[in-house]
């Protein structure tokens, strides 16, 4: 499946989200965030679109706020 790259709004919320992620057990890696995303950090997290329900709901469960998505 496509990779899917999850955008924060600090480069903080990504490298918490980085290990909330791992902590979850979703492969996340860290990545500069490409010219297309709107965002003020500029690093952001690539995943596999397979395990994207189960990295949003590990965020959403851990209070880390989720700037955007982009596929």
């Amino acid at each position: 499946m496509a990779d899917v790259i999850l955008y924060f709004a600090s480069n903080a919320d990504t490298m918490i989200a980085t290990k909330t992620l791992k902590d979850a057990g979703v492969t996340a890696k860290m990545i500069p965030k490409p010219a297309h995303v709107s965002s003020s950090a500029n690093l952001c997290l690539s995943i596999d679109g397979g395990v994207e329900v189960q990295a949003k709901s590990a965020l959403s469960g851990a209070g880390v706020a989720l700037g955007g998505i982009a596929k």
